[in-house]
């Protein structure tokens, strides 16, 4: 049977219509269930025992070529529908797509799988024909009113956790798992923050979207803090350099931490607060200066009341999102005052940093960019006439 079915699937040959493709994707998802019962009654015998694995998850990872988060999917899925005959029947048939099953299951926890047994009779059938989010909507609001019938004790505090790691390269991986509430606080605040792509530069990835939203929302809330009896603030982060290397566009590191390009340094030192800390080898301290170049308060007001919001070509970031840009650089001896300073959207703060890019602040406040293929765009400030302060 099983050379058969394998010599049938080398000679198929699907064809490129959306039609065909939905009817093999249907054909597969039924082989899927009949494989999850096999999973269930292979589990239910132990019969991975006779290979030396500890579990079916162990079992399928190395037996089934699969990695160890779906081994652990299929185990679990097949071990809650063992108790959920007409769910399972009702994928064997095609009922009920893959795609209902996992989001039926995901919302069962083990505390309510008994509950929705008692009722499955009636309850699935209800979820027959209905998309994969209706389903999972629909589940949603029978575990909300379920989750208090349930007996036993009260379920487990939900798995939640956050792990940021920085890498050997310097780069930083993050992954998490939240509770419904807070994902959806954070997945609301990620559309909230993410800004549109600008005409001036490459179009971003949902992914690099996301990422750039959340670094402004860190941003945002560093500038915006009050467990500091100061006004307007920077985050603050120890960098070392030398002097040199700050004027000639050297590279520079974190206190305990990896090596910064010139370009990201540049753009941190744009609008912070830097102090001199002069060293006289690795052990005595010679000077420690006052800090100095940060953006005052009522410079800043003034800024915003001029720009409004970023001044990049095409973007309208809030000035709450944004920071004030030294044009000329404060390596060069560019002066902090309005004549020399921008308001710009953190991402574009850097982009303007990157290698290519320059930017000029003509005498009326109309700023002239350039990108590294020599394209050239020039935005003036909303307000017309002159700043009165």
């Amino acid at each position: 049977m099983f050379e058969s079915l394998a010599t049938e699937i080398r000679e198929l040959s699907i064809p490129l219509c959306g039609e065909a493709i939905t009817e093999v994707l249907a054909i597969q998802d039924r082989l899927a269930a009949k494989i999850s019962d096999a999973v269930s009654d292979f589990d239910r015998a132990g019969l991975w025992d006779l290979d030396a694995s500890t579990s079916m998850t162990a079992w399928l990872r190395q037996y089934g070529a699969m990695t160890k988060r779906e081994a652990g999917r299929v185990s679990g899925r097949a071990k809650k529908l063992r108790e959920l005959p007409v769910t399972a029947a009702a994928w064997q048939s095609g009922e009920l797509s893959g795609g209902q099953v996992e989001a039926m299951v995901a919302v069962l926890k083990p505390e309510l799988v008994a509950l929705f047994a008692e009722h499955e009779a009636e309850l699935v059938p209800s979820l027959v024909g209905l998309s994969v989010a209706d389903t999972s909507r629909a589940m949603g609001h029978w575990a909300a009113h379920a989750a208090a019938l349930a007996d036993g004790p009260e379920p487990p505090e939900s798995k939640r956790g956050l792990h940021l790691s920085q890498m050997l390269d310097g780069t930083w991986v993050l992954d998490g798992t939240l509770d419904p509430e807070s994902g959806e606080v954070v997945a609301t605040a990620l559309r909230q923050a993410e800004s549109p792509d600008s005409d001036a530069e490459p179009p971003r990835t949902p992914r690099q979207r996301r990422v750039d939203a959340l670094d402004d929302i860190c941003r945002f809330y560093l500038d915006h803090q009050h467990d500091r009896p100061a006004g307007r603030h920077r985050p603050h982060v120890n960098v070392v350099i030398d002097v040199d290397d700050l004027q000639s566009g050297g590279p520079g590191r974190v206190v305990d931490g990896p090596a910064l390009s010139a370009a990201v340094l540049r753009a941190m030192t744009c609008d912070s607060a830097l102090h001199r800390l002069v060293m006289s080898g690795r052990s005595a301290v010679l000077d420690y200066g006052k800090a100095t170049r940060t953006i005052p308060t009522a410079l800043w007001n003034a800024l915003v009341l001029r720009d409004e919001h970023c001044r990049f070509p095409g973007c309208d970031r809030r000035s709450g999102w944004c920071e004030g840009h030294h044009v000329v650089h404060i390596a060069e001896d560019g002066p902090t005052c309005l004549e020399n300073l921008v308001l710009v959207c953190s991402r574009h703060h850097h982009r303007l940093h990157q290698p290519g890019w320059h930017a000029k602040l003509r005498p009326d406040a109309t700023l002239e960019v350039t990108n590294p293929d020599g394209r050239h765009w020039s935005t003036a400030p909303p307000r017309a006439g002159p700043l009165l302060v």
